[in-house]
């Protein structure tokens, strides 16, 4: 073990007083900041991802709108787009809003017509002989959120109005039609499940009075962040159909856009905030280094009479102030870790002991906490707190070193 280890260990032990208490509650300032830092970019990561990949994985990741196009153009369409290289799914689909009743029970809601069951609806939906594969025909499927605030289960009948009636001699009658529940779907995100109702394509068409026609489009890509680049190919292959004027692209960039935008900068918000805790804690650690340094001036005279050089002195306060901030690192890295992976455990424990419930799905979308830790994320919550422990630890350690011995032995 070479001088300066010996020395840095020794001094790690010697503090007393208030110079420990000082030094001990900079440790826990960092532990608890890097902690919090960890939990809450976890949180707004996994919180972004879990929202991405359901709202997308419900609307697709862009819609193509072709004015007059009917279903056979529209499966045509929907083939030609599927051969482009980065495009996974293509289905046509139309859609509207309705009043959803059953049982002297009413709510609003959004019917879509679809031909196909997207992948995240059909991995949670569930029929009356257990798992759906396709809507069935003349059947309507409901969001579980829905179909509980209606009161009914897989084969019971409910009644769908439309806004677009008929006038007769006695007013505006709007158009109602039965159909029996054919299942029910959870994505885990309280406002689709509590706001969707799905039909078959042609069951939509006729409800809706579409004839032929669809709305437009849904197109699902294996990167959502490259959906711009597939642009130009899109518009080539609706261009057969259509010119140009008549056909529109709304990639979820556009459509989903600010909302993803204003998780990403509340997101970088709260790690400026929190990283004040671990600033905060820094300067404990220069009060506790400056105070070590006081209280060894006397060592710092013996050292440099017999030959310790000033380089030597400043190593020893430094890595003395990193250790301390590694240690506190270390803690609320390993704090932090073990609340995000224990994230729905923590949050239920919160709720049953004090009554609090910290994630309302009504509030936040979705029907439990996600937590997901990027390794950048680990990275630059690390870099900070050890950069800032850097900072913190030059200062004293520089002073340290500054001293002449003679004038040290003076004072002694």
């Amino acid at each position: 073990m070479s001088f300066t280890s010996q020395i840095v260990r020794r001094y790690l032990g010697a503090r007393r007083g208030f110079t420990k208490a000082v030094t001990i509650f900079s440790v826990l300032g960092i532990a608890l900041g890097v902690a919090a830092l960890l939990v809450v970019l976890a949180v707004m990561s996994g919180f972004r991802a879990e929202l991405m990949s359901r709202i997308l994985g419900v609307s697709g990741h862009a819609q193509l709108e072709v004015a007059g196009l009917e279903t056979a153009q529209a499966t045509q369409l929907a083939a030609e787009l599927r051969r482009i290289p980065g495009i996974t799914e293509a289905m046509p689909y139309v859609t509207g809003q309705v009043l959803v009743s059953a049982g002297g029970r009413a709510t609003g809601a959004f019917v879509r017509g679809i031909p196909t069951l997207p992948p995240a609806i059909a991995a949670g939906t569930l029929g009356a002989t257990g798992k759906l594969t396709e809507i069935p025909t003349g059947d309507v499927l409901l969001g579980q959120g829905l179909a509980s605030a209606l009161g009914v289960l897989p084969g019971m009948d409910v009644t769908l109005l439309a806004p677009q009636g008929a006038r007769t001699p006695f007013g505006f009658v709007p158009r109602a039609m039965g159909y029996p529940v054919g299942g029910t779907f959870s994505v885990g995100m309280v406002q689709i499940d509590s706001g969707l109702v799905l039909l078959g394509l042609a069951d939509a068409q006729a409800f809706l009075r579409r004839g032929n026609g669809v709305d437009a489009l849904e197109l699902r890509v294996a990167d959502p962040e490259e959906i711009e680049a597939l642009t130009p190919a899109i518009f080539t292959a609706a261009q057969r159909y259509a010119e140009a004027p008549d056909i529109s692209l709304t990639p979820w960039t556009v459509s989903n856009g600010e909302f993803f935008r204003a998780l990403q900068v509340e997101r970088v918000t709260m790690f400026i905030i929190l990283s004040l805790i671990v600033l905060v804690a820094a300067f404990n650690i220069i009060t506790g280094q400056m105070m070590l340094v006081n209280d060894k001036l006397a060592d710092i005279a013996i050292l440099r009479t017999m030959g310790a050089t000033q380089g030597q002195i400043r190593r020893i306060f430094l890595y003395n102030g990193l250790l301390l901030g590694g240690l506190g690192t270390a803690a609320g890295t390993a704090l932090g870790l073990v609340i995000i992976f224990n994230m729905t455990a923590v949050v239920n424990g919160i709720r049953a002991l004090f009554g609090i419930d910290l994630f309302p799905r009504d509030v936040y979308f979705l029907s439990e906490l996600p937590g997901r830790l990027s390794p950048l994320d680990l990275t630059a919550v690390l870099a900070m707190a050890l950069g800032l422990t850097l900072l913190a630890s030059l200062y004293p350690a520089w002073r340290a070193s500054r001293f002449h011995p003679v004038e040290l032995l003076r004072r002694g």
